[in-house]
């Protein structure tokens, strides 16, 4: 073949190449495929039945609507509309008390269904109404600083209390930062709150047949554990339980630590100082009932009130009854003290006689107990909160005693 031949077919050749390449360019990288979805991404929770389970992770959100925001206590609150939707819910009961407790009275002079009876009536326990977007908390014993039958309420899109005294005739604001205060004083001062870090700690207690998750809130004021549990279309009522509890750790309400269908079934805050607090369900009951107008924050028959809560600065805890079955002997007058509390201290304190919570008594004040029988006892002072503690101080009654002093009897 001619030199001038095969070079034509080679150009040929190549210009026949150039226009396939033009009419078939290659194809544009394609991104990899997505890694298929695991079975359990899209799985719905079953319902809970006779054993519920936890959720096993962090808490999940909270509400994505507008922030709440804080109550402020010179101001009464607007009108509630009624939460039909939290007509159905849970009702729990509770206790709320400072760790390490006295024991009871061992002994021949300390009769065994009286010390029960005292110690019973004294237990500080609460009764909370759960809707799916409020929270009624009701003082249900005689073991606490506040009136038997008072309600502390709350809302997911308030943060804040109304406190509302036993008769339902009025009502004050606690705002953000003055539980802590409350318990322990009947005082609405609030505290300085300071930032608190959640960890979670795995797995908790089983309790009421829960399953919980354990978490760790550390700030300036305490360290607290709660266990945590899901319980099924309990909504926001149990980040409303969480509420409460930060707020008497003066830590913000706004902490991310309970989410939606979570209720703390176990709380204990251990002051930095000394002492702890500790919050413990007892029961939790289902309920179909529940009256949607008895958790509207405010009540709609109370007066915004201002200023301290009513009430004598000092309470005995027993009736005159209750404090002669408690020690077996000879009894003295009614009408002569049988134990003279003097609170010298600048704090509400609970004064303990062998090992029954008797009476509390205001910073500075005097109160005289009757009705208990000759002999020798001991007292032991301290706060609601655990906070101070004083040792147990022997006593002869009839006598005198006061945080941190001598106790001397009275002749």
């Amino acid at each position: 073949m001619k030199r001038g031949t095969l070079a034509l077919l080679l150009l040929a050749m190549f210009a026949m190449e150039l226009a396939a390449c033009r009419n078939n360019p290659a194809p544009e990288p394609r991104d990899p495929p997505d890694t298929p979805a695991s079975p359990q991404a899209n799985a719905v929770p079953a319902p809970l039945a006779v054993a519920p389970t936890a959720s096993a992770s962090a808490a999940p959100p909270l509400d994505a609507g507008p922030p709440a925001q804080p109550l402020r206590p010179d101001q009464p609150m607007t009108a509630d509309s009624l939460p039909t939707k939290d007509s159905s819910g849970y009702t729990m009961a509770a206790t709320l008390h400072s760790a390490e407790q006295p024991p009871p009275p061992r002994g021949p002079e300390y009769p065994a269904q009286a010390v029960d009876t005292a110690r019973k009536k004294t237990e500080p326990r609460l009764t909370l109404d759960l809707g799916a977007s409020r929270l009624r908390m009701s003082i249900a014993s005689h073991g606490f600083v506040l009136p038997m039958g008072t309600e502390l309420r709350a809302r997911v899109d308030r943060y804040g209390h109304v406190v509302l005294t036993p008769d339902g005739t009025s009502y004050r604001i606690a705002s953000p930062g003055a539980l802590h205060a409350l318990i322990g004083e009947r005082r609405f001062d609030v505290a300085p709150v300071s930032p608190a870090d959640v960890n979670s700690v795995g797995e908790g207690t089983r309790r009421l047949g829960y399953r919980t998750r354990k978490v760790d809130v550390v700030n300036r004021a305490a360290h607290a554990t709660f266990e945590i549990a899901r319980v099924a279309d309990a909504g926001d009522s149990g980040i409303l339980i969480c509420r409460a509890l930060l707020d008497m750790m003066n830590a913000p309400s706004s902490t991310p630590l309970c989410g939606l269908d979570e209720v703390p079934m176990f709380a204990e805050l251990r002051w930095t100082t000394r002492g702890a607090l500790v919050f413990t369900a007892t029961t939790i009951v289902r309920r179909l009932d529940l009256s949607a107008t008895a958790l509207l924050m405010p009540p709609p028959t109370a007066t915004f009130v201002t200023g301290p809560l009513p009430g004598q600065g000092s309470e005995i805890l027993l009736t005159g009854a209750e404090l002669h079955a408690l020690r077996a002997g000879e009894h003295l007058p009614e009408d002569r003290p049988a134990l003279t509390l003097f609170n010298s201290s600048d704090v509400l304190q609970f004064a303990w006689l062998d090992g029954i919570p008797v009476a509390w008594v205001a910073p500075g004040s005097r109160l005289e107990i009757p009705s208990l029988a000759k002999g020798r006892g001991a007292v032991e002072w301290r706060t609601f909160l655990g906070d101070v503690v004083d040792p147990p101080r022997p006593v002869t009654l009839p006598g005198l005693s006061e945080p941190g002093g001598t106790d001397a009897s009275v002749p």
